[in-house]
């Protein structure tokens, strides 16, 4: 079944994931319409520019950033022993809650995003007991800063660059110092850019103001929507439950990878506040997280055919509304 084969560290996993995700990005490759976003910030301009009439590479470029990121968050998770046993269900499940609705099956700025503090993140888990991590810093800096220059609202993710160093590190005023400069480097670039061009008012009334003053939105959609919307979240907050038992006997590296996992939860909750819009795509700064607290709840659960009803029932929700709806 299919946690059974994923939750082995099977080197097979790395043909059927992207094979896995192809399904479920069927409807995806299939719509004729690719719509920029509205409040794509300069990084992510410079691909929709480019690809702006050709909907079908832009699917087929989201498609590979989200089974790399979710190979790069399952190789992050099993290189510094997050979780008790190495597997493959950490990308499983990114892969899920990436895929879990129609509007993210496309090229949008938190692909992107997500690809960055990924790379981010890694920086600041790795830099754990190392002697100097001036690099690490300023590397983790320089990534989130290009996060937010592909998507606005995760500058609220910020303040995860100083609890990262807090986490992983003893307290180092220059590690703090080198990392304010990897996060004002790009921004800096690229003020000076739109000021030279004189385009900052574009910039500030487009890209800005209305990300926070958001349009009020209707929604309506079919009832099996919100079902699946809200049986992914029941997993979410089953995981969330067992997440804390995990803390209770492990090693002190363990403790610490979760312990920021769960604050990138947390400040990806709050990302919501300024979305641009109310949508599930942009809730995929929650996938990271949510994809670590389930690996963590499938591997230790006692009974395998509860595990496996629960992914079964989740995905075929999320492809009876792909196909049907």
């Amino acid at each position: 079944m299919l946690i059974q084969f994923f939750k082995k560290n099977n080197p097979a996993s790395f043909i059927l994931l992207p094979l896995f995700t192809l399904v479920l990005w069927i409807p995806g490759f299939f719509s004729n319409h690719y719509q920029a976003a509205q409040t794509s910030m300069p990084f992510f301009d410079l691909f929709t520019n480019l690809i702006a009439y050709t909907p079908l590479i832009a699917t087929i470029l989201a498609f590979l950033l989200v089974v790399g990121e979710a190979l790069l968050l399952n190789f992050i998770v099993n290189e510094n022993e997050v979780l008790s046993s190495q597997s493959f269900l950490p990308a499983l499940f990114y892969i899920v809650y990436m895929s879990n609705d129609k509007a993210k099956l496309s090229l949008n700025p938190m692909i992107f995003a997500n690809l960055f503090i990924l790379f981010a993140i890694y920086k600041l888990v790795s830099s754990y007991r190392k002697e100097v991590a001036f690099s690490q810093a300023f590397d983790a800096g320089l990534l989130f800063s290009i996060a937010i220059l592909f998507y606005l609202p995760g500058i609220i993710l910020l303040p995860l660059l100083g609890i990262g160093l807090l986490i992983f590190r003893a307290f180092n005023w220059r590690e703090w110092l080198i990392s304010f400069f990897g996060v004002l480097m790009p921004i800096l670039f690229v003020l000076m850019y739109y000021f030279w061009y004189n385009k900052m008012d574009i910039l500030i009334y487009e890209k800005i103001f209305y990300t926070i003053f958001r349009e009020q939105l209707k929604l309506n959609y079919p009832t099996n929507y919100y079902f699946m919307l809200g049986f992914g979240w029941f997993i979410v907050l089953l995981s969330i439950g067992r997440l804390f038992r995990r803390l209770i006997g492990a090693t002190q590296k363990t403790k610490k990878g979760i312990l920021f996992f769960i604050w990138v939860f947390a400040f990806g909750v709050l990302s919501l506040i300024i979305a641009p819009e109310i949508s599930t795509k942009y809730m995929s700064f929650l996938a990271i997280p949510a994809a670590v607290f389930c690996a963590n709840y499938f591997l230790r659960i006692k009974q395998q055919w509860w595990g496996e009803v629960l992914i079964m029932v989740l995905l075929g929700t999320i492809l009876v509304n792909h196909f049907f709806y």
